[in-house]
C-alpha cells in the first residue's frame, strides 16, 4: 500500500465516521450529510482506481483494522461510531464497491439503530454495495504430519493468479517468497529491487517534472483568470461539461439555485434544479459534432404554468467550450421568499439573545424583593413571578441551543470525565424543584465506573432535560431514580445513565416520535415547554459518539438511557498515522 492510498483511506475514515454521526443525527437531505457522503464516495472511487480494486474490504480483527489484508490503523484508533458497527453486527468484514451509491452510504450508518438483522437491514434499505463478511481474513495453518512436501520450481501460471489483483509492492513479496524461504534474502532483494525501481522512476521524473511544472501553472493561470471573469459577470451563470454535468457556478447563479457548487458540482443540471420552482431550458445537444451541424432543438423542464410567469433571475448555462447552451431560471418572488426565510432564521436568532440579558436583571430584582418580609398575598404574586422567569428563561435556551445545532455551530470540549459528577451535579441543580413538588431523586452508580470522555456542561444538560422531562409527567409523591453503569461485553466501551421515573408514561405509537422536534408527548397530554428538549437531548448525545433509547408504557413511567464512551488514553492521538514524505513527494512538491 503506497503513501498516497494510505492517506486516502484515513480521509475515507474521517469522511465516513463523520457521516455515521451526522445521518444518525440529521434527515437524509441534510447538506451536511449530504456532503459527507459525496466526500466518502469520492475517497472510495479514487482508491480504487489508483489500486486497480473492485472492491474495498476493511476487516476489524486481533487488534487490528485491515485493508484488503494489509494493517492500516490499530483497532485502539479506530473511531467509536465506526466500531460500533462491527459490534451491533458481529461481523469482521464491511466491503464496499466503487459503485456504491451516495444513498446507500447514507442508509448503511442506521444500521448501528435498526432492530432487524444485518442481512434484512441491507435487504430493506436496498443496500446492495456495501457488504458484511464474516471471518474473511483467517491464518493459514501448517502443514499436517505427513504432508507432501512442495515441489521445488516457480510455475509462472501460479505466479499469475497469486499476484492478480495485488498492487506492486504486495506482487513483488508474493514472487520473492517462491524464490526463497530465508526472510533475510528475501528483504536483502526486495530492498536491491525498490532500489533500483526507485532510481529509473526518479530518472525519468526528472526528465519530465519540468514539463509538468510549467503545464500545471498554465492550467492554474487559466483557471485564475476564467474564475476572476466569471464571478464578476452580473448576470448568474453555469458551466457544464459535454455529458450535462455543472463543473463551475459564479456567486450569482448560487444564489438563484440556492445551493453552492460544492454541492451540486458532477451532478446533472436536471437534478441539480428544482422542477416545482424552477424552469430550465437546455439543448437536446451539449456536445460539438464536427461532421454535421448541431440541432437545434431545446428542451423545457419544469411547471408549464410556471413557465409563463419567468421574468427575472436569469442564469446562462454553458459548455467546457464556452458556448451556450442553456438557461435556469427563478421567479423573483421564490428568490424573495427564500431571503425571507433566511431573514427569519436571524431574527429568531437575534431576538433570543436580545431577550435573556433583560430577563436576567428581572429574575435577579425578583429573587432580590423575595428576601423581603412581604405580605402573603405578594409573595405569593413574586413566587409565581420568579416561576415564570425560570420557564421563560428555560424556554430561550432550548430556542438558542436549538439554533446553534441548526446552524452546526454548537461546539463540544471533550475530554476525561466521572460519570459520578455529572449526575451529581445535573441532580443538585434540580433538587429544588423536586422537593417543591414532593417527588424525591434518588442517585446510585454501579462500582469502579470508568471515565467518560465527554463534554462535562453539555453532558450534565442531557441529565438535566431528562430530569426536567421527568418531573413535568411525575406526580407528587413519585419518585426518580438515576443510575450509571458500565456497559457489559460488545458495550463495554461504554456507560450508559439511567433515568427512571414513575410517571404517567409514553404510548406506545408515539415512542418513536419522542425524540423528534416540537413534539410532546405522555400518555397523550401536554405540558409547558417548546417540545425541544428531547430533540436537542439526542443531537447532544449522538455527537459526543453516544446513544439514547426510551422504554415506556401508560401508566407505569419511563425508562430514557443514554450512553457515552469510556475515556482511552488513545483519545489524545491524530487517527492519521505520522509518516515521513516519500522522495518523490518532496520532489513534486506534494
Amino acid at each position: 500500500m503506497n503513501e498516497k492510498t494510505r492517506a486516502e483511506l484515513i480521509n475515507f475514515l474521517k469522511s465516513f465516521t463523520r457521516l455515521i454521526v451526522q445521518s444518525n443525527l440529521y434527515s437524509s437531505g441534510h447538506p451536511q450529510v449530504i456532503e459527507a457522503s459525496a466526500e466518502s464516495k469520492k475517497y472510495i472511487e479514487s482508491v480504487a482506481q489508483s489500486e486497480g480494486i473492485n472492491e474495498l474490504v476493511f476487516t476489524l480483527e486481533q487488534g487490528r483494522l485491515l485493508f484488503n489484508g494489509v494493517q492500516l490503523l490499530s483497532a485502539d484508533r479506530v473511531p467509536n461510531s465506526l466500531a460500533n458497527i462491527y459490534k451491533k453486527t458481529a461481523c469482521d468484514s464491511i466491503v464496499f464497491s466503487p459503485e456504491v451509491s451516495q444513498k446507500e452510504l447514507v442508509a448503511f450508518p442506521k444500521i448501528i439503530s435498526h432492530k432487524s438483522s444485518a442481512e434484512e437491514f441491507l435487504k430493506t434499505f436496498e443496500i446492495e454495495k456495501i457488504r458484511l463478511i464474516k471471518s474473511l481474513y483467517v491464518k493459514a495453518s501448517k502443514d499436517a504430519p505427513g504432508s507432501k512436501p512442495q515441489e521445488s520450481g516457480v510455475n509462472t501460471a501460479d505466479i499469475s493468479k497469486d499476484i492478480s489483483g495485488k498492487n506492486f509492492e504486495e506482487s513483488l513479496r508474493t514472487i520473492v517468497s517462491k524464490l526463497t524461504e530465508d526472510p533475510a534474502q528475501q528483504k536483502m532483494i526486495i530492498d536491491a529491487l525498490f532500489e533500483k525501481f526507485r532510481s529509473e522512476v526518479e530518472t525519468r521524473i526528472n526528465q519530465a517534472v519540468e514539463k509538468i511544472r510549467k503545464e500545471k501553472t498554465r492550467l492554474e493561470n487559466d483557471y485564475e483568470r476564467t474564475q476572476a471573469v466569471i464571478t464578476n459577470i452580473a448576470n448568474g451563470i453555469l458551466t457544464v461539461d459535454k455529458d450535462g454535468h455543472v463543473i463551475m457556478m459564479n456567486p450569482q447563479a448560487q444564489a438563484i439555485t440556492g445551493r453552492p457548487l460544492s454541492e451540486i458540482a458532477g451532478k446533472k443540471i436536471l437534478d441539480v434544479a428544482n422542477l416545482e420552482s424552477q424552469i430550465v431550458n437546455i439543448a437536446n445537444e451539449l456536445k460539438s459534432p464536427e461532421d454535421r451541424k448541431v440541432e437545434q432543438n431545446v428542451s423545457i423542464k419544469g411547471k408549464e404554468d410556471l413557465s409563463k410567469t419567468i421574468k427575472n433571475s436569469t442564469a446562462l448555462i454553458k459548455n467546457e467550450d464556452g458556448k451556450i447552451v442553456g438557461t435556469i431560471s427563478l421567479p423573483t418572488d421564490i428568490a424573495k421568499l427564500q431571503e425571507l426565510d433566511k431573514l427569519k432564521d436571524d431574527f429568531i436568532s437575534t431576538m433570543t439573545h436580545e431577550l435573556r440579558s433583560p430577563l436576567t436583571s428581572i429574575k435577579m430584582a425578583l429573587d432580590l424583593v423575595s428576601r423581603e418580609s412581604l405580605a402573603p398575598s405578594v409573595d405569593n404574586m413574586i413566587k409565581t413571578a420568579i416561576r415564570n422567569s425560570e420557564r421563560l428563561n428555560s424556554i430561550i435556551s432550548d430556542i438558542l441551543d436549538f439554533s446553534k445545532l441548526q446552524s452546526g455551530k454548537m461546539t463540544f470540549s471533550l475530554m476525561e470525565n466521572r460519570p459520578e459528577e455529572i449526575i451529581k451535579g445535573a441532580s443538585e441543580s434540580m433538587r429544588a424543584w423536586s422537593q417543591s413538588k414532593q417527588v424525591p431523586i434518588s442517585v446510585s452508580f454501579e462500582e469502579n465506573l470508568p471515565a467518560v470522555y465527554c463534554d462535562k456542561r453539555r453532558s450534565e444538560q442531557i441529565v438535566i432535560n431528562l430530569l426536567s422531562n421527568s418531573l413535568k409527567f411525575t406526580p407528587s409523591g413519585g419518585k426518580i431514580e438515576i443510575y450509571a453503569y458500565r456497559g457489559k461485553d460488545a458495550l463495554s466501551n461504554f456507560v450508559f445513565f439511567s433515568v427512571k421515573d414513575s410517571g404517567c408514561g409514553i404510548k406506545k405509537e408515539e415512542i418513536g416520535k419522542i425524540f423528534d422536534k416540537f413534539v410532546q408527548a405522555a400518555s397523550g397530554e401536554k405540558a409547558g415547554g417548546t417540545g425541544l428538549g428531547l430533540a436537542i437531548t439526542k443531537a447532544m448525545v449522538v455527537m459526543q459518539g453516544g446513544n439514547i433509547t426510551v422504554q415506556s408504557e401508560p401508566g407505569k413511567g419511563a425508562v430514557f438511557t443514554f450512553s457515552l464512551p469510556v475515556y482511552r488514553e488513545t483519545e489524545k492521538k491524530e487517527m492519521e498515522p505520522a509518516v515521513e514524505k516519500t522522495w518523490w513527494k518532496k520532489l513534486l512538491g506534494i
